[in-house]
């Protein structure tokens, strides 16, 4: 049987490409410079769970997750070199919240129905450290804006319906979709200078997101199955 190495090795080995005598690039990354590296991995990580769709060959995810495992190594190395925490704290802290969050599995709670969990989810988060919000606006706020802006959309406008800051009523959110199309058209009619096309077509998206956080779709992955399909389209 092959040997293979362990997370402790892992670990090691990415304290030696850290060290005085190790690789200048890894030495010279900051949790700053990182940043655009994670997201890399991760859609590459999204792209390879695709290919398994297609191929049935998990060798791809595998190497993708090995690569964005290495991102979060890179992340606790550099932490614990400043006294920040470590790869374990990491390790730990997932572990506790993962406990505290399903008291149906670790617990003993029962549940009449997914509902219920999903809402019991959602105040236990709420009072974990870092997930104090004051109101509804502190908690859009809260969506990172480092996301996707079509994800971020959608998961505001989620948070929007959730507490009746916009209206969940389909003839409404179809009534705004097609004015803000209307807008939109009377805005490139105008000269360009006089015209705020952008903020109207942002106003059509997020008229958009609006539907697809009330049917839970993901917008992201339907405008994706749709560019895919488009140029399949293209070569035929």
């Amino acid at each position: 049987m092959e040997n293979k190495f362990t997370f402790q090795e892992l670990h090691a080995i990415v304290a030696a490409l850290r060290s005085e005598h190790g690789c200048p690039w890894d030495r010279a990354q900051t949790h700053a410079t990182l940043k655009e590296n994670t997201i890399e991995e991760a859609y590459e990580v999204n792209q390879a769970v695709d290919d398994l769709q297609h191929t049935g060959d998990p060798s791809h995810l595998k190497e993708e997750l090995g690569d964005l495992l290495l991102q979060i190594m890179l992340h606790s190395q550099i932490a614990e070199e400043s006294g920040e925490f470590t790869v374990e704290d990491v390790i730990d802290g997932i572990a506790k919240k993962m406990i505290h969050r399903h008291p149906h599995v670790f617990g003993g709670k029962t549940y009449e129905n997914p509902d219920e969990q999903k809402e019991d989810w959602e105040r236990l988060k709420g009072r974990e450290s870092g997930h104090q919000y004051e109101g509804p606006s502190q908690e859009l706020r809260q969506v990172p804006a480092s996301f996707p802006a079509l994800i971020r959309g959608q998961k505001v406008m989620k948070k929007a319906l959730k507490y009746d800051l916009v209206s969940g009523e389909d003839e409404v959110i179809l009534k705004d979709m097609l004015q803000s199309v209307v807008d939109l058209q009377v805005a490139m009619s105008k000269p360009e200078e006089e015209a705020d096309r952008s903020g109207y077509l942002g106003r059509s998206l997020m008229s958009i997101l609006k539907l697809a956080a009330k049917y839970r779709i993901n917008a992201e992955a339907a405008l994706t199955e749709a560019v895919n399909a488009f140029i399949e389209d293209c070569d035929k």
